[in-house]
């Protein structure tokens, strides 16, 4: 339970001295004396019961219960500025800062949708005007974007589940499933073949002729990949080109028969265009949970609440 003795103005002199590794400096900073400053570090390691700084005649350092009570005491602060600012905010009529990371798996459909439903105008008053933060949205690897939202340069990441070690401190939200797919351009030789034939399907060793664009080590679904591999009794491929990028995909599987295997949101777009095509193969493909992950420990903000909505809304056609 939080001690009620504990101020702001105990967090705010200890962040300071921990920043500026001296009390002199802190004090000057904060607009207080140095024995101001002292004196509240003083009472707030007697209510911890414990040493949280060091002085040296090299400066002021923090012990090891320092360190550790550092990183809460900043995201408390930082969620307190937060909601001050959101406050403020909303009674300019301001509608703030939202960033947002997008997993190439929603970056093409679902987020889009989202914000522009989540900027629409909704029936009544002031309160539904929609969506008027200032959007900063950000792509990348799944560990890196974890790692932003860790951090606090991220409000919300969309995208799959990810492995239990990284979801430390965070809290996921399923909003739908999805899977993997190989695609090629519709002219493919494979899907020629299949049409002179009749068959109805093809295996993983029927592409093992062609290119594979395939997802590189530290991919949220080359596990799957390469479960789903070794399966089917297949345990790689000659010509591999590996990567992450949707771009580079997109391009270099419509101008060549390279076999691109990717989370069909990332393609859905162009599959729905006739762009590329889905092969048919006979396996089990792997699908994985699509949803939003948060910071556990913040609370919401008014246009993070009003995206979260849309996004759930959005995600209803995908399920």
């Amino acid at each position: 339970m939080l001690d009620s003795r504990i101020k702001l103005r105990h967090l705010s002199c200890f962040l300071e001295v921990s920043a500026q590794r001296s009390f002199g400096q802190a004090a000057g900073r904060l607009g207080l004396s140095q024995p101001a400053v002292s004196k509240a570090i003083a009472e707030l390691e007697e209510i911890l019961g414990g040493s949280l700084l060091q002085r040296s005649r090299a400066g002021v350092f923090l012990t090891p219960a320092g360190e550790a009570f550092r990183r809460y005491a900043e995201t408390g602060m930082a969620a307190l500025r937060e909601g001050f600012a959101s406050i403020g905010q909303t009674a300019r009529g301001e509608g703030g800062f939202l960033a947002i990371g997008a997993l190439p798996t929603v970056a093409t459909r679902l987020v889009p949708a989202a914000l522009l439903h989540a900027k629409r105008p909704g029936q009544g008053g002031q309160e539904n005007q929609g969506l008027n933060a200032t959007i900063r949205v950000l792509t990348g690897p799944n560990d890196y974007l974890l790692g932003l939202l860790n951090g606090g340069q991220l409000d919300i990441v969309v995208g799959r589940l990810s492995e239990p070690k990284l979801m430390q401190g965070l809290s996921f939200e399923p909003l739908y499933t999805d899977e993997i797919v190989f695609v090629v351009r519709p002219q493919h030789p494979l899907i020629q073949a299949l049409a002179r034939s009749g068959a109805r399907s093809l295996t993983l060793h029927d592409i093992a002729a062609y290119t594979v664009l395939f997802p590189m080590p530290g991919a949220i679904i080359r596990p799957d990949v390469e479960r789903l591999m070794l399966g089917q009794g297949v345990t790689g491929f000659a010509d591999v080109i590996e990567t992450v990028s949707p771009s580079f995909g997109r391009r270099y599987t419509r101008i060549s028969d390279a076999v691109w295997i990717i989370s069909r949101g990332v393609v859905a777009d162009d599959l729905e265009q006739a762009m590329l095509a889905a092969l048919p193969l006979r396996i089990d493909r792997p699908t994985g949970a699509v949803g939003m992950t948060t910071r556990a420990d913040r609370p919401a903000s008014p246009a993070l609440n009003r995206l979260r909505d849309a996004l759930r809304h959005m995600a209803e056609d995908l399920r």
